[in-house]
């Protein structure tokens, strides 16, 4: 059993993981979770957020947490 095959059965825990970056930028950054929630609006994809924040910030972490919350807001769009 391969490592994607073991990953991919931990979707729950995505989920949860995606919410508390959303809920985490809703209560620390909540100007950059705005500008985050336009860009999924305007079809930006999580991966093209992390690498936009992670190239005009360096900040890997805050790359992180934007491409769960922009994950859990197009998850929750389309429930």
């Amino acid at each position: 059993m391969g490592t994607l095959t073991k990953t991919a059965k931990m979707s729950g825990l995505q989920v949860a993981l995606d919410a508390e970056s959303y809920e985490w930028l809703t209560g620390n950054q909540p100007e950059v979770l705005s500008a985050l929630e336009r860009e999924v609006s305007g079809g930006a994809t999580p991966d093209q957020i992390k690498l936009f924040v992670l190239r005009h910030t360096g900040r890997f972490e805050l790359a992180m947490r934007c491409e769960q919350a922009a994950r859990h807001v197009l998850n929750t769009s389309t429930s």
